[in-house]
């Protein structure tokens, strides 16, 4: 049922919840999905039903943020852009370890060109084991940068950068009571996914530098702690 505000609800038994059946999914609804392998877990009861409600409301700053985008011109945001990503991207990629080892692994071209504004990286330990992408997030969270950590409700790309093949994936069945950490061992991912950093129209120099200030902490990195948060679905 619904009102004139929007709120909606429903309500059902759960036996007969486990009868109904959804010809698709979205993030919120699944715990794991792999291109590959053709296969989804979908979140156990009432979950899988909650994919949430577009916010209509904020449906009018559309017009208003291209309107903005018109004032300002595409050309420049694209120039700014570029110029912030281009220098991140090399800083990133020169980053070292004390024994000479690279202390990160850059997904896509190397360069601007093909690129857009986001750049998913993931830190490496000396020895190029994979940092967990959960501690980076904590990490971010103590110096005030934002960023996304995760497979980015990607989970296609994440199999074509960490070289997953379909047989992995079969490899291992992701079962009743199975957490997505049991699986990611289970068929020995190096990690659950990456870091992402976007840059837009209001990024400035002053944000990138502190951004590698943020990631100069992971070099010669040593050991992460344990009681790290469960990952949850893309």
């Amino acid at each position: 049922m619904a009102d004139r505000s929007g709120l909606s609800a429903g309500a059902t038994r759960r036996d007969a919840l486990a009868k109904l059946e959804r010809p698709w999914f979205s993030g919120g609804t699944i715990v794991a999905a792999f291109v590959q392998r053709e296969y989804f877990h979908s979140a156990p009861g009432a979950a899988h039903f909650e994919d949430g409600t577009v916010n209509y409301l904020n449906l009018p700053a559309v017009e208003i943020g291209l309107r903005y985008l018109d004032r300002v011109g595409i050309d420049t945001i694209h120039r700014r852009v570029a110029a912030l990503g281009e220098w991140l991207i090399e800083q990133l990629g020169s980053m070292r370890h004390e024994s000479g080892t690279p202390a990160t692994t850059i997904y896509g071209p190397r360069s601007w060109q093909r690129r857009g504004a986001t750049i998913a990286c993931n830190f490496l330990h000396p020895d190029g084991r994979i940092v967990d992408e959960r501690f980076v997030d904590r990490i971010a969270s103590e110096h005030n940068v934002s960023l996304r950590t995760g497979c980015f409700c990607n989970p296609g790309a994440g199999e074509v950068a960490f070289t997953i093949s379909r047989e992995t994936l079969l490899g291992g069945e992701f079962g009743e009571g199975m957490s997505l950490d049991d699986y990611v061992a289970a068929i020995g991912l190096p990690s659950g996914g990456a870091i992402r950093a976007s840059l837009g129209l209001v990024s400035n120099f002053h944000d990138v530098e502190r951004f590698m200030a943020f990631a100069a902490r992971f070099i010669d990195v040593g050991e992460i702690p344990t009681d790290l948060p469960p990952r949850v679905g893309c």
